[in-house]
């Protein structure tokens, strides 16, 4: 049964000083004080909401497997999102929306907009061309691959071109992992 959850967004990323296994993902604070964890992968398109205030539907769900036992002592639940979104868009936001992920098959392609930059699409199997929000780990051009996608509205500010946009996760190792941090430091 769908749930509506609003509350404060909190995104951890990889510290190299800590010890021990880190939680990578990204969970929200209601405003109850309950925390549910959204995702536990640090590519998520949810660390860009971290800080902001923002309203949520989904699902609880119980996950199977390893899970976050504990977050500032408290024991958090598990909430499958089905939409985000920001409560108060400032300049400053990357993204407005997020809706649920899915697998999609297909490939990356470069081209080039209105703007200077090159920009990542995804084009389906079917020919459905996606503009790419995010710039995945693992991302090879050209070669057919399935990935773990969600539909996102990017910020008016930094939305340069028109179209359905995705962020994108592709399969990658460990070194695409290390690699993409490298780029984001």
């Amino acid at each position: 049964m769908e749930e509506r959850l609003e509350g404060i967004v909190h995104a951890c990323r990889y510290d190299p000083s800590a010890e021990g296994k880190q939680f990578l993902g990204a969970a929200i604070e209601s405003r109850d004080g309950r925390v549910w964890v959204i995702d536990y992968d640090e590519q998520s398109p949810f660390h860009a909401f971290a800080g902001r205030q923002v309203v949520v539907s989904g699902e609880p769900y119980t996950p199977e497997g390893q899970l976050l036992a504990r977050w500032s002592g408290k024991q958090p639940g598990h909430f499958r999102v089905s939409a985000l979104r920001l409560v108060d868009v400032t300049p400053d936001a990357e993204l407005v929306e997020v809706g649920p992920g899915r697998f999609l098959n297909g490939r990356l392609e470069r081209g080039t907009s209105d703007v200077t930059e090159p920009m990542l699409s995804f084009v389906t199997e079917k020919g459905d061309v996606f503009l790419v929000a995010n710039e995945p780990a693992g991302a090879v051009v050209g070669q057919s691959v399935e990935v773990w996608a969600y539909p996102v509205h990017p910020a008016t500010s930094v939305q340069t071109s028109p179209g359905q946009s995705l962020w994108i996760i592709c399969p990658c190792s460990d070194a695409d992992i290390w690699a993409w941090r490298g780029r984001r430091s």
